[in-house]
């Protein structure tokens, strides 16, 4: 036991260092896949990391000093299955008749080991179906294959660091340790009913990286002053190499003006000339999907990326190159010594105390700034963005604003659909291509099967929702249509055409696919209380008024009180929230309260006047 607990100690030992150096490549890959870094997804990878550092020293340490050492009962693999349990009935005294040798028969080394290697990969199991999202075969798989990775090290020597292998290859471990990842994939399942669903919060860090947060925005600028050093050294190596700097000096160029071009030609090609070629991305940015603009979202210029830079260094580093040659000002080769440069040589301790009072009152009150701009949902906005006209936004935030800076009210909506029509597209192609849009959505947000009800209207906004039963329940998600009436029965068209193909398509293909017209308040309930995907498609953006009929006011407020009682369901609505103007953007008793609005064509008004 001694053994396991010095190996654990040294897990612990090593993992700060190893995450310090994944720490900035997990960042830049969070940013660019969500946008965004969720505390609990971070506590989850890097317990992972943990946890396979931990179990990775377990099956390779103690390593032996000697790389030459021959350790003999390695030499040989372990090839026989089971080999373990004939192991141990022969040279145990277990009696399964005999219950007064099953406790002893706990400290025997065959059983505790073989309890080990069942636990070793039991918390793999557990990651792979919760965070990883993998299914029992890809489970079965993956556990397999990690602990072949285990006794390849091990027959190999650690692939080649040992010329002989120190600890045995054995084929039960294989077994045993395959065992306990789909044990940790069973175990997990009760755990899962409480923890947050790993997909909802990729989709909270996706919707909350479409602001671009402080913590990004630094991390892009530290990268492109890290890629401004590199080039710096670069290039004075460079001059060392070649003479350049003595040729130019030579040349009669001030040594003082090489070593000014030195530090700040770099900045000025990484931060004014390499935005203004890529419209306004930095190398940094580029690599966290940021962009610099102006604050309508349009395209900022190159006299705008000098002075949102120049600025900052004018706030932050002028102030440090100021505080640098105070402490180096030497006052023996001052010949005349002027009163103030007197001064500033006696007050040295008290400037830099006083710049860094200074430095520290900045960063606190941007700390405090970018706290409260994250709790109102409202961009930060720094000092040098706001004299430059500039803000730094990430391409997703630019291209929603550059969506919504096309609103068309609803009867504007309706004529350019019938251009659409007029122009070779046909509405029923229309509604496909719409439906199809929302389903995509839904998959991506739960892209394993997932019960699913649908409350579709009379009118084409229920036909979009007939489309997407369709192509749902084509991929096997368990599918029902609330609906005021049978396919046949519906006057909008494309919106019938559309329901009696794909009710007919799912009879003939016996796809998992129900239809209830008319339900009662029980049937209704019942069947809302089985699906934890919601799709509204009963009116659409010619609803106005303030109250709802029947019997979609009982419809409606059913679906908000089972969708509150349901804390990991999602309400998608189909272009905009049944009881909700589309127009005007007032809300009718009741509305549907939406997750999720999948509009289309364009924005409407109303879905903009309450952001």
């Amino acid at each position: 036991m001694q053994v396991y607990t010095n190996d654990l100690l040294t897990a612990v030992i090593t993992f700060p260092f190893i995450a310090l150096a994944i720490t900035i490549p997990y960042m830049i890959y969070q940013y660019r896949k969500f946008g965004s870094i969720p505390p609990l997804r971070s506590l989850i990878v890097y317990s992972f990391v943990f946890y396979l550092l931990c179990a990775y020293f377990l099956v390779i340490l103690p390593l032996p000093e000697d790389h030459t050492i021959v350790v003999p009962y390695a030499q040989v693999p372990q090839l026989v299955p089971f080999n373990f349990v004939r192991e141990f009935l022969a040279q145990t005294t277990f009696s399964l008749q005999d219950p007064s040798t099953w406790l002893a028969t706990l400290k025997d080394p065959y059983v505790y080991e073989a309890i080990f290697n069942v636990a070793l990969l039991v918390p793999l199991g557990m990651y792979l179906r919760y965070y990883f999202r993998r299914t029992w075969w890809q489970t079965l798989i993956l556990g397999f294959c990690t602990t072949l990775f285990f006794e390849v090290s091990q027959i190999t020597g650690l692939f080649g660091l040992y010329a002989h292998p120190y600890r045995l290859f054995d084929v039960d471990d294989l077994m045993l340790n395959t065992l306990g990842a789909m044990v940790g994939y069973l175990v997990v399942s009760p755990a899962m009913q409480v923890l947050p669903d790993i997909r909802v919060v990729n989709e909270e860090a996706r919707e909350e990286g479409v602001h671009a947060s402080l913590m990004r925005r630094a991390l892009s600028f530290a990268l492109d002053l890290l890629f401004a050093t590199i080039s710096t050294i670069a290039l004075a190596f460079f001059l060392f190499i070649t003479d350049g700097q003595t040729a130019l000096i030579d040349a009669g160029t001030n040594a003082a003006y090489i070593s000014l071009g030195l530090e700040f030609l770099p900045l000025l090609v990484f931060f004014v000339v390499i935005p203004t070629i890529t419209q306004g991305q930095t190398l940094g940015q580029m690599i966290l999907k940021l962009v610099m603009v102006r604050p309508d979202a349009s395209r900022a210029h190159w006299y705008q990326f000098l002075g949102r830079y120049g600025l900052l260094y004018m706030f932050f580093i002028a102030p440090l190159v100021l505080v640098e040659w105070i402490m180096n000002l030497d006052v023996s080769a001052t010949n005349e010594l002027s009163p103030l440069v007197n001064l500033i040589t006696e007050a040295k301790l008290f400037l830099l105390i006083l710049w860094v009072a200074c430095l520290v009152i900045w960063v606190i009150s941007i700390a405090g700034r970018a706290a409260r701009s994250h709790k109102n949902k409202t961009p930060l906005i720094m000092l040098n963005g706001l004299l430059s006209d500039t803000r730094v936004m990430t391409l997703e935030g630019v291209e929603r604003i550059r969506d919504r800076s096309v609103v068309l009210p609803v009867e504007q909506v309706r004529k350019l659909e019938q251009m659409i029509d007029a122009g070779g597209v046909s509405l029923s192609e229309l509604m496909k291509r719409a439906g199809h849009s929302v389903s995509d959505e839904i998959i991506k947000r739960y892209p394993d099967p997932t019960p699913v009800a649908i409350l579709c209207g009379a009118g084409n906004n229920g036909g979009d929702g007939w489309v997407v039963a369709g192509d749902l329940a084509a991929l096997d998600y368990p599918v029902v249509v609330l609906t005021p009436l049978i396919a046949e029965r519906i006057s909008a068209e494309p919106a019938r055409t559309a329901a009696i193909e794909i009710f007919s398509s799912a009879n003939e293909q016996q796809l998992p696919l129900r239809v209830i017209v008319s339900p009662d308040t029980d049937d209704l309930e019942r069947e809302l209380s089985r699906a934890h995907i919601f799709v509204d498609a009963l009116l659409g953006t010619g609803f106005s008024g303030t109250e709802l009929r029947e019997p979609y006011d009982l419809w409606v407020t059913s679906l908000n009180e089972q969708r509150a009682s349901d804390k990991k369901a999602s309400v998608f609505a189909i272009d905009v929230p049944s009881g909700f103007s589309a127009e005007t953007g007032q809300a009718a008793t009741p509305c549907v309260k939406a997750d999720i609005t999948i509009t289309m064509l364009t924005y409407k008004p109303g879905l903009l006047m309450n952001e």
